[in-house]
C-alpha cells in the first residue's frame, strides 16, 4: 500500500507541474529544430528531387555512395556530429530543468511560479551536474563489473570469440535489476540538494544511499515500476512509429502531433519518477 500511495502522490505532483513540463517541451523542441533544419537543408542539397530519396525509403542503399559522392559522406558526418551535440545539449538541458522540478516537488506548497522554477533550476545546476556525473561513473563501474568482466572471461575461455546472447541473459538481467538502485540514489541525492540548498555533491550522495537503506523496498519498487511502465511505453511508441510513417501532407502533420504528445508523455514519466522519489524519501 505504501508503494501505491507513493506512486499516486508522485503522479499527482507531476501532473500539477504541467506548466514546467510545457516549458521543458518547448525548449527541447527548439533545440531539436536547431539540429534538424540544417540537416534537412543539407539533405535537399545533396539529393534534391532525384530518385535517391525513393531508394532510401526501401532501406539504405550502398550504391548511393557512388551516385552522390562526397556530399553524402559530408551529410553522414554532419548527422553524426549533430546527434552527439544533441545528446550533450539534452543532458545539460535536462540536468538544468531537473533542479527546478526537484525544488517544486520538495516545497511545502507543492509548486513553484515560473520565475522561481527557472531560478531554482539555475541554482541547482552545478550540484546536480556533479551528482549526475558521479552516478554515470558508478553505473559505468557497475556495468564493467556485471557485464564487462563476464564477457572478458567468456572470451578468454572461448579463445577470443564473443559469447552468445543466451549465455549472457543472467548478467543482463542482473544489470537491469540493479539499475533502479542507482537511479533512486541519484534522484534522492538531487532531492536532498533541492531541500537543503547545499551544493555538496558527495554529502548529497551519502544522503541518497541512506534514503535507499531506510526504505529499501518502497524506494526500489517505486523506480522499478516506473521504469517498467516507461519501457512498455517506449516499445509501443517505436512500434507505432515504425508502422505509421505517413506519405501525405495532412497525415504528416498528424504524425508530428502524435510524436510530440508521446514526447510530452515521456517528460511526464520522468517527472513522475522525480516526484515519486521525493514522496518516498519524505
Amino acid at each position: 500500500m505504501a508503494l501505491l500511495r507513493v506512486l499516486k502522490k508522485g503522479a499527482a505532483a507531476a501532473a500539477l507541474s504541467y506548466k514546467q513540463l510545457l516549458v521543458i517541451w518547448v525548449v527541447s523542441l527548439i533545440m531539436i529544430l536547431f539540429v534538424s533544419f540544417p540537416l534537412r537543408v543539407m539533405l535537399n542539397a545533396v539529393f534534391g528531387n532525384s530518385m535517391a530519396v525513393m531508394r532510401l525509403t526501401d532501406g539504405f542503399d550502398a550504391g548511393l555512395l557512388g551516385d552522390v559522392g562526397k556530399p553524402f559522406l559530408y551529410l553522414i558526418s554532419a548527422a553524426s556530429t549533430g546527434g552527439l551535440l544533441l545528446l550533450l545539449a539534452g543532458f545539460l538541458l535536462y540536468t538544468f530543468f531537473a533542479g527546478g522540478l526537484f525544488a517544486s516537488y520538495t516545497t511545502a506548497w507543492g509548486g513553484l511560479k515560473m520565475t522561481a522554477f527557472i531560478r531554482e533550476s539555475a541554482r541547482n545546476f552545478l550540484p546536480f551536474l556533479k551528482v549526475n556525473l558521479l552516478i554515470l561513473l558508478i553505473i559505468a563501474g557497475y556495468t564493467l563489473i556485471v557485464l564487462g568482466i563476464p564477457v572478458a572471461a567468456r572470451m578468454a575461455l572461448a579463445k577470443g570469440s564473443m559469447p552468445e546472447g543466451g549465455s549472457m541473459i543472467l548478467f543482463y538481467s542482473i544489470w537491469l535489476l540493479g539499475l533502479p538502485l542507482w537511479l533512486f540514489v541519484a534522484d534522492a541525492s538531487r532531492r536532498w540538494i533541492a531541500a537543503t540548498g547545499s551544493d555538496k555533491a558527495f554529502r548529497a550522495m551519502g544522503a541518497g544511499f541512506r534514503a535507499l537503506k531506510e526504505r529499501f523496498w518502497v524506494s526500489y519498487g517505486t523506480v522499478l515500476l516506473i521504469l517498467i511502465i516507461n519501457a512498455l511505453f517506449i516499445f509501443i511508441s517505436f512500434w507505432y512509429l515504425a508502422c505509421s510513417i505517413p506519405e501525405k501532407g495532412g497525415l504528416i502533420f498528424l504524425f508530428l502531433i502524435v510524436t510530440q504528445i508521446m514526447f510530452f508523455i515521456r517528460l511526464f514519466m520522468k517527472a513522475w519518477r522525480y516526484a515519486s522519489v521525493c514522496e518516498a524519501v519524505r
